[in-house]
């Protein structure tokens, strides 16, 4: 698959509008029981599953002179894009015509327990950013966390991977359109907590894990 380079995406032309049954919402009318048996009075809620629930999200990462270099996405999301025609409380400085991001990935049926996060850890590693990587080389950063527990079920599974001796392969997504777009690039630590503390980088992933390798890394192994 050929890469494209900054692509600049000028606009959108919508073909069709559906519900796609890879998002699940729910939308209920509840009470709360309490542990006296009294009761709530109703309140409406509205959330959404994800196909899989879960998710994992990946960083990858060399060492190289006593630095840490970590690998994020510089990925294309109409999503965020979208932004630009919204009348926001606090305008955006830029058209998101790219954001960063990590490695992630949706978990599949037969992704189960922690052997199964790390299966999928490896093959979207493989397909985003083309590394191919033993399971020794992929460790936990610690506990699961809820990117939006007020809207959504999912949770998120964080792992670093050491690629130091992966074997480089073509990348070739998941055969969707905006991942045809993903480029992979690597900055140091250092530099990625101040894109971060910046708002160059505005994905929690990113933020979370960097800030937890650095733990592992620098607090637990003494480097």
């Amino acid at each position: 698959m050929k890469k494209v380079k900054d692509v600049k995406v000028l606009n959108h032309k919508i073909c069709q509008q559906f519900k796609d049954p890879f998002f699940i919402h729910h939308k209920y009318n509840l009470q709360n029981v309490y542990v006296d048996n009294t009761v709530s009075r109703e309140y409406k809620i509205e959330f959404f599953d994800r196909k899989g629930y879960d998710c994992v999200a990946v960083i990858p990462y060399y060492v190289e002179d006593a630095k840490i270099f970590v690998g994020i996405l510089k990925a294309f999301r109409p999503t965020i894009y979208f932004r630009k025609d919204y009348s926001l409380p606090i305008k955006d400085e830029r058209v998101y015509s790219f954001v960063y991001e990590s490695v992630a990935g949706s978990l599949e049926k037969n992704d189960k327990g922690v052997d199964g996060l790390k299966h999928r850890v490896i093959e979207e590693l493989k397909e985003e950013a083309g590394f191919v990587v033993d399971k020794k080389d992929v460790f936990s950063l610690g506990g699961s966390f809820f990117p939006s527990h007020g809207q959504s079920t999912e949770k998120i599974h964080i792992f670093a991977v050491d690629i130091s001796n992966a074997k480089k392969v073509e990348a070739k997504g998941d055969g969707s359109v905006n991942e045809e777009l993903n480029q992979i690039l690597f900055f140091e630590l250092g530099e990625l907590e101040n894109m971060c503390f910046k708002g160059i980088i505005e994905d929690p992933k990113i933020e979370i894990g960097i800030g937890r390798l650095r733990r592992c890394l620098l607090t637990e192994k003494g480097m």
